[in-house]
C-alpha cells in the first residue's frame, strides 16, 4: 500500500513523536512537517525566559522511543531540553520532512478531491501558499500564543515592556526596577530566576495560587551509569514516575476518596506556603477555592462533576517562595487600573514606576488551534461548532465530527 501524502503542523515535541511514527512505525515517506518557528521544540523554542525549566520529571517527559541516560538533573531546565528535541530530530532522520518559518494560516476540506487544502504563509518571504494532503494535523500546542492582555494605557509606556514568551534577550535588565504581571507558571521561575540581579521588583498578582513541592537535584554519577548501563532501569524509573503522576489526577475526580486526597494535599500545600514565605504574604498567597471541588451537572443532575472553573495549574515550585523573602521584591495582590509613562497604577491606586514590564500573563490555552481556521464538510467552521456544542469536543481527543481524516494532537 503506498503512503498516503500528510501535513502536519507543529514540530513540537507532539510533532516530533508523530514524525516518528509515520516514518519508523508506519513506513510513511510522504509526510512534511510545518512550523512557524525557526526550528524544531515547540515550547522549549518559544519560551526562553531566565529560568524556564520542566515541571515534570524529565525521564518522564521525555520520547518512549528516545530516553535519554544523560539528563543531568530530575527537573531539567529549557535548553537542555531543546537540545535532547534537537537531537532525538537528527538521530531518527525527521529533519528533512520539516519545513520551518512557514506559518499555517487554515485548511479547507475539499469536497470534489476528497483532500485537505492547506494554507499557508512563508514568514520569511511573506508568501501565501497551498498545499494539498489526504490527511491534515494539527500538533499546535496549547503554549504557543501569549494570551492578548490590553491594560489601559499600555502604549503610553515608555520603557521596556515584554510577554516571558517573546523574552528580549538583548535588553539588560540588571539595576533595574522591574514590574512582573502574573502570578503563574511562567512567573514563579522568572522571579526567583532575575531577583538578586535586578533593583528591585513588583509582582501584580490578582489571585493566590497553590504551591507544592519541587525536589529537585542533579543525578549522580552511579544513576547515570545505570541508566546507560542497565537494561530496562531507565525504563522501570520511567514507569514508577509515570504511575506517580498519573496517581495525581485522581486529586480532582468525584467521590468520597478524592476529596479526602484534596484535602490531605491542600493541607500539605498550606504548611509548605507557611514554611517557606514571609508571614506578611501567608493570607494572599494561599487560595480560597480547592483544587477541585464537586458539583451537580445542571444537564444530568445524577451526574457528578468536579467544577475547575475556580482553580488553576498547580504550580511546584521553583524557588519562587524564598524569593519573597528578598527584600527587594513585593508582591502585590491586586490587579492593574492603568499604565502610564512611566509606570503602572494599581487597582487601589498605588502608583510604581518602572524600567522594564515583564507580562507573565499566560496562554491562549482555551482557543484552540489559533490562529487556524479549519473548515469540515459542508463549509463548516471548527470553532463554530466548538462553541455551538459548548466547547471543544473530539472522539478519543483526536477526531472531529465532520471533519475527515483531520486529527488533533
Amino acid at each position: 500500500m503506498s503512503s498516503p501524502n500528510v501535513i502536519v503542523i507543529g514540530a513540537g515535541p507532539s510533532g516530533i513523536s508523530m514524525a516518528h511514527t509515520m516514518k519508523h512505525k508506519l513506513g510513511f515517506t510522504d509526510f512534511t512537517i510545518y512550523e512557524k518557528l525557526d526550528g524544531v521544540g515547540g515550547t522549549w523554542r518559544t519560551n526562553t525566559y531566565p529560568g524556564v525549566g520542566c515541571d515534570v520529571p524529565t525521564i518522564l517527559y521525555s520520547f518512549a522511543f528516545n530516553l535519554n541516560p544523560n539528563w543531568s538533573k530530575e527537573l531539567c531546565d529549557g535548553p537542555e531540553i531543546l537540545e535532547y528535541m534537537e537531537a532525538t530530530v537528527d538521530k531518527f532522520d525527521l529533519r528533512k520532512h520539516m519545513e520551518f518559518s512557514i506559518e499555517c494560516l487554515g485548511a479547507n476540506w475539499n469536497e470534489e478531491t476528497k483532500k485537505w487544502d492547506v494554507r499557508f504563509k512563508d514568514l520569511k518571504t511573506k508568501i501565501e501558499f497551498v498545499r494539498c494532503a489526504a490527511v491534515f494535523i494539527s500538533a499546535v500546542g496549547g503554549i504557543s500564543y501569549p494570551r492578548d492582555v490590553k491594560f489601559p494605557g499600555m502604549e503610553k509606556f515608555k520603557g521596556a515592556m515584554f510577554h516571558t514568551a517573546r523574552w528580549d534577550h538583548s535588553y539588560d535588565y540588571e539595576g533595574k526596577r522591574m514590574a512582573v504581571i502574573g502570578n503563574g507558571c511562567s512567573a514563579a521561575q522568572v522571579v526567583p530566576a532575575v531577583v538578586k540581579d535586578v533593583a528591585s521588583i513588583k509582582q501584580y498578582a490578582r489571585s493566590a495560587q497553590w504551591y507544592h513541592e519541587r525536589p529537585n537535584r542533579n543525578f549522580s554519577k552511579a544513576e547515570t551509569w545505570a541508566f546507560r548501563y542497565i537494561p530496562l532501569w531507565e525504563r522501570w524509573k520511567r514507569l514508577q514516575l509515570f504511575l506517580e503522576n498519573d496517581d495525581l489526577v485522581t486529586t480532582y475526580m468525584p467521590g468520597a476518596e478524592a476529596t479526602t486526597k484534596r484535602a490531605k494535599v491542600e493541607d500539605h500545600a498550606k504548611r509548605y506556603i507557611f514554611s517557606r514565605a514571609p508571614k506578611k504574604y501567608h493570607n494572599v498567597l494561599v487560595p480560597n477555592f480547592p483544587l477541585g471541588k464537586e458539583c451537580t451537572n445542571s444537564q444530568a443532575p445524577a451526574l457528578l462533576t468536579i467544577d475547575l472553573s475556580g482553580c488553576k495549574r498547580r504550580i511546584f515550585d521553583p524557588n519562587y517562595l524564598d524569593a519573597l523573602n528578598e527584600p527587594n521584591l513585593e508582591l502585590l495582590p491586586e490587579g492593574i487600573q492603568e499604565f502610564d509613562e512611566t509606570g503602572i497604577v494599581s487597582e487601589s491606586g498605588r502608583k510604581e514606576e518602572f524600567d522594564v514590564i515583564v507580562l507573565a500573563t499566560g496562554f491562549q490555552v482555551q482557543r484552540f488551534l489559533t490562529p487556524m481556521e479549519v473548515f469540515g464538510k459542508g463549509k463548516n467552521r471548527l470553532n463554530q461548532q466548538w462553541k455551538e456544542q459548548g466547547g471543544a469536543q473530539a472522539y478519543m481527543g483526536t477526531f472531529v465530527h465532520g471533519f475527515p481524516n483531520f486529527a488533533i494532537l
